[in-house]
């Protein structure tokens, strides 16, 4: 309890901190921040999330938290204006990640599909599947960080998930870490729905790499659960990402470039438009309704984690449910103007 207590005080002055001297402020004039209401909320979430996981990795995992300081710093540099091409991010992100997966060998097979393991079974392509697969992900949290708590209870999610299917063993946290990183992330959570502080780039790069590594580890250490579980943990990040990359280049816009038609936008905009509430309560009741729908299917995903047909017919019913929610309210705010 003292912990927490502490954690949440560090928290509130770095907050207070940051707001006086106007440390990392969120607003650019970039037009996927129209949803942003403050334009002082300061983007030092993924700092609280690097300290917090300090104890037990530093320890136990310290060249992945070298990389997760790594990553981390391009999202900083990023909130701060100093590095503002997206090409030169991906490059830095492409070779932190190489870089990891080739020191730690970290290779996501067997994926049970036949055809794709027979490729994988080379090092060199397995690690460049893998290091995709994570940047595909980093990147899709990026796109997700719109709304408070989206990003954030998302992952806060993914870990109930794997502690209630008791997967979280397999990286030998102690339960009271366990007990410790769930209530000071809930913690961060409430802040985040207060509007307080937001996760910024480097917030958004961080939890991304940070869950999706993990993800790995327990896979690796546990090969008897379908890896098609792992990816349903993971469906939504990564989807918005590959469904933004198609849906830009439909439209011949940049597939790096930030805009405001991903769902939890489109989604925020219906509320709006038909919910008398101010745009804070709606920002935060679009991440409510996502995470909810999230939260039942990682609830029954978690039933039968070794059913790959199982998982499978999750993700796709996931991502049908995604394109028609995705075209009800493209519709709702682009068609019914015409």
């Amino acid at each position: 309890m003292t912990s927490l207590l502490l954690y949440i005080f560090f928290i509130s002055v770095c907050i207070l901190f940051a707001k006086k001297f106007k440390i990392l402020p969120n607003y650019s004039g970039q037009l996927h921040q129209k949803f942003v209401q403050q334009e002082t909320t300061p983007l030092i979430g993924g700092f609280f999330i690097l300290i917090l996981f300090y104890p037990v990795l530093i320890t136990n995992y310290k060249i992945f938290y070298l990389a997760l300081i790594g990553i981390f710093l391009v999202g900083f540099m990023s909130d701060a204006k100093v590095l503002n091409s997206p090409k030169i991010r991906i490059i830095l992100q492409l070779i932190l990640t190489l870089s990891l997966v080739y020191i730690l060998k970290l290779e996501v097979t067997p994926t049970r599909i036949a055809i794709l393991d027979s490729f994988l079974k080379y090092q060199l392509i397995s690690f460049g599947f893998t290091t995709f697969c994570i940047l595909i992900l980093v990147n899709g949290c990026n796109f997700i960080d719109g709304m408070n708590g989206l990003l954030l209870g998302y992952f806060i999610l993914v870990l109930f998930t794997l502690n209630h299917t008791d997967l979280l063993s397999n990286l030998n946290f102690n339960k009271n870490f366990l007990f410790y990183i769930g209530a000071s992330l809930s913690i961060l959570l409430l802040f985040n729905f207060l509007n307080l502080f937001y996760l910024g780039d480097g917030g958004s790069y961080l939890i991304g790499f940070l869950i999706g590594c993990l993800l790995i580890f327990i896979y690796n250490n546990s090969n008897l659960i379908s890896p098609f579980f792992i990816i349903l943990l993971l469906w939504y990040p990564c989807f918005e990402n590959l469904f933004s990359i198609v849906r830009k280049n439909k439209f011949k816009n940049s597939p790096i470039e930030a805009d405001n038609k991903h769902l939890h936008q489109l989604l925020f905009y219906f509320l709006r438009k038909n919910i008398k509430l101010g745009s804070v309560y709606v920002n935060n009741l679009s991440s409510i309704i996502i995470n909810s729908f999230n939260l039942i299917i990682f609830f029954v995903a978690s039933s039968d984690i070794k059913n790959t047909k199982f998982q499978i017919f999750l993700i796709i019913s996931s991502i049908l449910i995604y394109l028609v929610s995705y075209y009800l309210l493209f519709g709702f705010k682009f068609v019914r103007k015409k």
